[in-house]
C-alpha cells in the first residue's frame, strides 16, 4: 500500500513521536549531571580552578534542562500529555520559568513567528526601518539602548529569568497557582543551596544561572535575528514560509547540540514542534539528504556578528544595522 508522496511535512511527521525510554534517559542524565555539578561547585568554593568549571557544567545542564522543559511545553518530550505537564512543572525552578505561563507565551511565539503584525508574541523587540524613520528621538534612544549587546546578552536575559519570570503578567491568564507553585519550588531549591553552602553558595548558584542565561540569551537572538531572516504580514505570510525563513540553524558544533538538545535545528522545530529534541537532528539530516529543506546555517562567529543587525527593512527583505552604522550593507545581494 502506497504511503503517498514524500514531502517535507510527511517526512517530518515520521519523527514527530515521543520515545519514553529515550526521554527518561535524557532527563535522568541531565538532572544527575546538574545536581553533581552544582554540589561540586558548592563544595569547592574558594578553590577557583575547580569551582568555576563545575559552575559552567551546572550552567550547561541547567540550560539543557530548560530545553527539556521546552519540549514539555510542546508536549513532545513524553508520549503522555500529563507526564509532559508534570515534569515540565517540576523542572521549572531549574529552568527558571513557570511552566503554564511560559507554555502560553511560547505557543503565541510559534503561532505568530515572523509576523510583523504580531511582534508582541516575540521575545526580542524588532523595529522596521520605516518605523525607525518615523520614530521620535526618545523612541530611537530607547531602542538603541535596548538592542545593545549589553542589554540583549549581558544583563537582559538574567533580568528576564531571575526577576521578570517570577510573576509575568501573562501568567495570570493561565492561573496564579502555577506561578505560586513555581516560586515555591524555586525558593525550595534556593533554600537547599543555602543550607548546604550558606550565602557563598547562593552566589555560586546565581553565578551558574547567570552563565546559562547569558549564553541562552544569544541562542534565540541568532535563531531569529540573522541577516536574511524573513518577516511578513498575513495573509501573504504563510505558515511554512514563516517557519523555514523566519528561523535559522545554528552550526555551533556537536557539543553545543548535545547541551541544548539540538535546539539549533530551529526552522524544522517551527515547522513541526512535535518532533522532540532527541530526534530533530536526525530528522533534519534526513530532510536535507532528500533535498526537502534548505536552511540558513550560521556559525558561532557569524552568530556573534548578528548583534549588528538592528532593524528589519521590508523593502530589502532582511535585517540591517542602524542607519549610518555601516557604509555597505548587503541584504540578499543588495548594497
Amino acid at each position: 500500500m502506497s504511503e503517498g508522496p514524500i514531502t517535507l511535512h510527511s517526512v517530518a511527521r515520521r519523527y514527530a513521536t515521543a520515545d519514553d525510554t529515550r526521554a527518561w534517559w535524557e532527563l535522568g542524565i541531565s538532572l544527575g549531571l546538574y545536581v553533581v555539578a552544582l554540589v561540586l561547585a558548592l563544595s569547592t568554593i574558594g578553590t577557583w580552578w575547580l569551582m568555576v568549571p563545575f559552575m559552567i557544567l551546572a550552567a550547561a545542564m541547567g540550560l539543557r534542562i530548560y530545553m527539556i522543559q521546552h519540549d514539555c511545553l510542546h508536549r513532545a518530550f513524553f508520549t503522555s500529555r500529563r507526564m509532559n505537564d508534570v515534569v515540565g512543572t517540576l523542572l521549572s525552578p531549574i529552568a527558571m520559568t513557570p511552566y503554564q505561563a511560559t507554555r502560553y507565551k511560547h505557543n503565541l511565539h510559534h503561532r505568530y513567528v515572523a509576523d510583523l503584525n504580531r511582534r508582541d508574541a516575540f521575545e526580542i523587540e524588532v523595529m522596521t526601518l520605516a518605523e525607525w524613520n518615523k520614530a521620535s528621538l526618545g523612541r530611537r534612544l530607547y531602542y538603541r539602548i535596548y538592542r545593545s549587546p549589553f542589554i540583549l546578552v549581558a544583563i537582559g536575559p538574567f533580568i528576564l529569568y531571575a526577576i521578570l519570570r517570577r510573576m509575568p503578567l501573562y501568567g495570570f491568564k493561565t492561573g496564579v497557582w502555577d506561578l505560586v507553585l513555581h516560586n515555591l519550588l524555586l525558593a525550595g531549591l534556593g533554600y537547599s543551596v543555602w543550607a548546604y553552602a550558606g550565602w557563598p553558595g547562593i552566589w555560586v548558584w546565581i553565578g551558574s544561572i547567570y552563565i546559562a542565561c547569558t549564553f541562552g540569551g544569544l541562542i534565540p537572538y541568532v535563531l531569529h535575528n540573522f541577516e536574511h531572516v524573513h518577516w511578513g504580514r498575513k495573509p501573504e505570510l504563510n505558515f511554512e514560509q514563516a517557519a523555514l525563513k523566519g528561523s535559522s540553524v545554528l552550526d555551533w558544533g556537536r557539543l553545543f547540540d548535545v547541551v541544548t538538545m539540538d535546539i539549533a535545528y530551529h526552522d524544522l522545530h517551527h515547522l513541526n514542534a512535535k518532533i522532540p529534541g532527541y530526534k530533530i537532528r536526525k530528522a533534519h539530516e534526513d530532510l536535507e539528504a532528500r533535498g526537502l529543506i534548505q536552511s540558513e546555517k550560521i556559525s558561532f562567529i557569524e552568530g556573534v556578528k548578528c548583534l549588528r543587525w538592528k532593524l528589519y527593512d521590508e523593502d530589502l527583505g532582511g535585517m540591517i544595522p542602524f542607519p549610518g552604522a555601516a557604509q555597505q550593507v548587503s541584504v540578499s545581494g543588495v548594497s
